[in-house]
């Protein structure tokens, strides 16, 4: 996977952009709110449709101080996938209403773009994954998921859409025994799929989270577990999934009717994060806690190749600068030999050393310029 060209108009700060990244390793250096940021958060939405830091579309439609804001924005990608190149346009009007298409022909929603541009996002924030709240964790899973299952956009879209209606209905208070039923069986259907999902990427995910953790901690042995409910940890197959939601969910029914929304489900599972036999979030250092987030982002970008066959275009948005020298030469060892497309951000551009096939350009009042 290589993005090729990247044009943008109306985005965020950044004038009018035509961005041609190197193949290997392009950097972004300059101060911080130039715009380095926003180059990769566009690269990410053509990705995935969605921003990495606003769930306000208005937020990314560029506003000028002191001038109207644009009507627009307008985002197109050429990018080469397997020998094929291919062209995804978006455009995000005021109202929130977008347009997307692909090879010139209209699409909609994220899974109908699925693989056209493949990333793999790295922010500061990230490395604070393991003692972060269970939310977090989930949406990392979610994502990862979402990088190598085209259907499971639609499957996980559709189970919240279950919880939300349920929720809704336990919010009038005195709900429907009959409706709630119908809704039950819908939740115990749709998050079986759901966990099925989760559990196999965990799966996938902490051999290569313990060989790469290995590499700055040989001592120290790494496992990931997937969380849920112990009667859905003990069923196996979709269908005893099926059976233990089911039976979970309304055996707390009485309990949700109080409490007024879903306290059962996928929704409420949990990534752990086991070190040396204990919980990374009680008992990691620091230090350990960020090789334990670098090993992890890590595996899932080499983990998306190994499944699709192609490697993502990797996006380091100002990580290097968040990591100390022994973790930061471990990152770009790594970057210099994998296969995949990287765009770095940092502030200071002595922080990325030369490496090999590498590009550089200063981002300045939303303008880049090669250096």
């Amino acid at each position: 996977m290589r993005i090729l060209e990247l044009r943008a108009s109306g985005w965020r700060n950044l004038e009018p952009l035509r961005f041609e990244p190197g193949p290997r390793v392009t950097v972004l250096h300059g101060d911080n709110g130039q715009g380095k940021t926003n180059v990769i958060e566009a690269i990410y939405y053509l990705a995935t449709l969605r921003s990495f830091r606003t769930s306000r579309a208005d937020e990314l439609v560029r506003e000028p101080p002191g001038e109207p804001r644009a009507e627009r924005a307008q985002l197109a990608a050429r990018v080469e996938h397997r020998g094929l190149e291919r062209k995804v346009d978006v455009e995000i009007g005021l109202a929130a209403r977008r347009t997307v298409q692909l090879d010139g022909k209209a699409v909609r929603g994220a899974a109908a773009i699925f693989g056209a541009v493949s990333v793999v996002l790295f922010v500061p924030e990230d490395l604070l994954l393991p003692r972060a709240a269970p939310a977090a964790r989930r949406r990392f899973l979610d994502l990862a998921v979402f990088n190598v299952e085209r259907g499971y956009y639609r499957e996980a879209a559709a189970y919240q859409r279950v919880v939300k209606s349920r929720n809704h209905v336990l919010r009038q208070g005195r709900a429907d025994p009959v409706l709630l039923d119908a809704y039950d069986e819908e939740l115990a259907r749709t998050g079986a799929r759901v966990v099925l999902r989760r559990r196999a990427l965990v799966a996938e995910l902490a051999p290569r989270t313990r060989d790469l953790f290995r590499a700055l901690h040989a001592d120290l042995p790494v496992e990931l577990r997937y969380r849920s409910a112990p009667t859905v940890d003990a069923a196996g197959d979709e269908e005893g999934l099926r059976a233990a939601l089911l039976a979970g969910v309304g055996a707390q029914r009485a309990l949700d009717a109080r409490r007024r929304f879903t306290t059962f489900g996928p929704h409420t599972d949990d990534l752990e994060i086991v070190l040396h036999g204990r919980l990374a979030r009680e008992h990691a250092s620091q230090g350990q806690l960020r090789s334990l987030v670098l090993a992890l982002k890590l595996a899932e970008l080499t983990n998306v190749e190994a499944r699709l066959g192609d490697a993502p275009v990797l996006l380091l948005d100002d990580v290097p600068s968040e990591l100390d020298p022994t973790r930061r030469k471990f990152l770009f060892e790594m970057v210099s030999r994998l296969a995949c497309q990287t765009v770095i951000s940092v502030a200071e551009r002595g922080v990325v050393p030369p490496l090999p096939g590498s590009v550089r350009f200063r981002v300045s009042g939303g303008r880049l310029e090669p250096t």
